[in-house]
């Protein structure tokens, strides 16, 4: 079995894969104040399938907090007998990228387009709506083309409720009209379709700037990813598993390489 970890600036994602089937998987919050040990029961009290962690015999790791990654890094050295993987822009995954240096690249856009690659066997635009929402583009040969980062939809609403004074934070969910006839809808669509219309333009823009790489697919990802891809025409596949999908594939590389 394997198991992985998607470690992000606000939630980590951790998953058990079986025979390369995803067994079970959670979300939850990064605390940067919480123990390994407190980590691992947590781990503990949010397996309710019973499984059994001295069967893991593989951990990869995709992260994007260094001091979080010492921290699991302690944990597994404490609760199981395996050493990780750490998943990074130095992997031997078989990727090539176009920059000098792809050690600046993160390890969530690395991991993301691995899975892409492998799993769709075309060249993807891949949408990770996270901390930050995260557009980059990979060729059906898996070259790394580049990314964009935007700020994510919590995010910049966030710092919306912060600095409005007349705001309040609402629940995002997905907008039924364009133009709001009160604060809840004008917010909602603001927040959600704005964020929807500004992924749809950079996709439509990258496929036009490459389309000698086409056909290309659009995929969409990240824990908030089934509010905004209705309201996205040119994503083509919603993939939830994306990252631990990309996790998973990356070990069994890594254990051949």
């Amino acid at each position: 079995m394997t198991l992985v970890l998607d470690i992000g600036n606000t939630n980590i994602v951790c998953g058990i894969y079986k025979n390369d089937v995803l067994i079970w998987h959670v979300r939850f919050k990064t605390d940067r104040t919480r123990t390994s040990d407190e980590y691992f029961a947590l781990l503990k009290s949010l397996n309710s399938n019973s499984i059994d962690f001295a069967q893991i015999n593989r951990i990869a790791i995709a992260s994007v907090v260094p001091d979080m990654t010492r921290m699991m890094q302690h944990l597994i050295d404490k609760y199981f007998v395996v050493k990780p993987v750490i998943i990074d822009g130095y992997s031997s995954l078989g990727l090539t990228y176009n920059v000098d240096d792809p050690g600046f690249i993160g390890a969530d856009l690395i991991v993301n387009a691995y899975a892409a690659w492998k799993k769709y066997n075309t060249t993807c635009i891949i949408v990770d709506f996270g901390t930050a929402t995260t557009i980059q583009l990979v060729s059906s040969e898996g070259k790394f083309m580049g990314a964009i980062i935007a700020p994510g939809i919590k995010t910049g609403s966030s710092e919306l409720f912060d600095k409005a004074a007349l705001l309040s934070e609402i629940e995002l969910s997905t907008p039924l009209h364009t133009l709001g006839t009160n604060t809840h809808e004008a917010l909602l669509s603001g927040i959600i379709k704005g964020h929807a219309l500004m992924t749809d333009s950079f996709i439509r823009q990258l496929s036009l700037e490459y389309q000698e790489l086409s056909p290309i697919k659009a995929i969409a990802t990240g824990g908030i990813s089934d509010l905004i891809v209705p309201l996205i025409p040119s994503i083509d596949v919603l993939d939830k598993t994306l990252t631990l999908d990309g996790l998973h594939l990356a070990s069994l590389q890594m254990q051949k390489s």
